[in-house]
């Protein structure tokens, strides 16, 4: 039980973090392929096409019978990655050569938005029988999950920075720190990618509605017309949240496993 509770608090060995992590893909990653497998064919699921948060709607268009598996992996996510961020707050505070408070605060209120949309199915339903919709509450959950994640991972990028720099520092920490870059440019690659297809589409869709309308011609909304292209939103959700997975895993992998510094 001690053991248990020491894992829960964020102080891992090498080993029972490589442990850890392995079950918690396994864990998310499993359930989230059985809630794909159950999606209906006729509604044609496609990262092209659909958010991943479609995979937790009830609405009889998505996942009806199966979205309660979505619910389960995204709160058991959240959950699992709460040890995850103790551990590397931890590191942080020990190692960082400025203060990491408001990143680590950051970085936490992304996982409570990890949290809230899986409890909060995107579905058009009233919530309980008020005038507001559960995809609302989805809604503020994804935003609470984005503006914590897109501002603290940088800024946890900066931090990771001076700290793989700091002359202060003993060696090993500097090389851990400086592997430890790693997922924090893959993931400002990849975020960097996704805003510039996604903001680049509103000069493209204005210039694709202004020639169909100069011919007359129907033209779908925004949405409609970046399915199955590069500009497609939901290709980009989809992409963001598997590189979220990656990140918290990846950089926890990367830190001094010699760290036995309490909270």
């Amino acid at each position: 039980m001690n053991r248990l509770h020491r894992l829960f608090q964020g102080h891992f060995t090498p080993q029972s973090l490589r442990m850890y992590v392995a079950v918690e893909a396994l864990f998310f990653w499993g359930t989230i392929f059985l809630c794909w497998q159950q999606f209906p064919a006729e509604n044609k699921f496609s990262i092209l096409t659909h958010t991943f948060s479609y995979l937790g709607s009830f609405n009889p268009d998505r996942n009806p019978a199966a979205w309660w598996l979505f619910t389960v992996a995204m709160v058991g996510w959240g959950l699992l990655s709460l040890p995850l961020l103790r551990y590397i707050a931890r590191h942080l505070r020990s190692a960082s050569p400025k203060p990491p408070e408001k990143a680590i605060a950051l970085l936490y209120m992304g996982v409570v938005g990890i949290i809230l949309v899986g409890l909060c199915p995107d579905a058009r339903e009233p919530f309980f029988g008020t005038a507001i919709r559960w995809t609302d509450l989805h809604y503020i959950g994804a935003a609470v999950l984005v503006l914590g994640t897109t501002i603290g991972i940088p800024w946890t990028a900066v931090l990771v920075y001076h700290t793989a720099k700091n002359p202060q520092g003993d060696e090993k920490t500097r090389r851990a720190y400086q592997r430890a870059q790693w997922p924090h440019t893959i993931y400002l690659i990849i975020s960097g990618v996704a805003l510039y297809f996604l903001l680049r589409w509103i000069f493209v869709y204005e210039k694709i509605k202004a020639a169909a309308d100069a011919a007359g011609l129907e033209i779908g909304s925004p949405w409609q017309e970046a399915m199955n292209t590069p500009y497609s939103f939901p290709l980009w959700d989809n992409v963001y949240v598997q590189t979220l997975f990656i990140y918290f895993i990846w950089f926890a992998l990367t830190l001094p496993p010699n760290n036995t510094n309490r909270d």
